[in-house]
């Protein structure tokens, strides 16, 4: 909110400099209009190119393991259940290092690790022969962190030169 406010502020300051007080006027109010009836209310995350690529293929990384472990589960197949969670663990993860430093807010980092970590949850269950109920939880634990980050967070590209 504070972030809109600041973006509100700075966009009126230009209009104000820039046109005729009558002109600015209208004008600083369909800018603040705009802003505020955005409906993404979620936090902006700016990246490069690169950097968006990488964060998205990673997603659809954890998105095409999910759809394994639950084919995993449904054909009785704890290989792969353990494979999917490899893949989702070990994928981009030296590349995302250095490309990444810094990119992300604390907040978004903290929902990713500890993703992560309850991922982890699900290989350890899987070789220890966990009944399937007990994996779908996990599972499901699991994917309140993709949920909660989703509806919290929106990748833009970064509009700076």
């Amino acid at each position: 909110m504070l972030r809109v406010s600041l973006l509100s502020l700075f966009i009126s300051a230009i209009f104000l400099v820039s046109c005729s007080e009558s002109t600015s006027t209208q004008n600083v109010v369909e800018v603040e209009r705009q802003v505020s009836e955005d409906p993404d209310q979620r936090i902006i995350v700016s990246l490069t190119p690169e950097q968006r690529m990488h964060v998205l293929e990673e997603m659809n990384q954890f998105l095409l393991s999910t759809q394994e472990i639950v084919e995993g589960l449904a054909s009785n197949d704890a290989e792969l259940i353990q494979s999917a969670v490899a893949d989702s663990l070990g994928r981009g993860q030296a590349q995302g290092q250095g490309l990444m430093k810094g990119a992300l807010p604390p907040e978004f980092r903290q929902m990713g690790s500890a993703m992560k970590v309850e991922l982890k949850k699900i290989d350890t269950l899987s070789k220890a022969g966990a009944e399937d109920a007990e994996i779908l939880d996990q599972l499901s634990s699991t994917l309140m962190y993709c949920s909660s980050c989703h509806g919290s967070y929106q990748i833009r590209l970064d509009e700076t030169p």
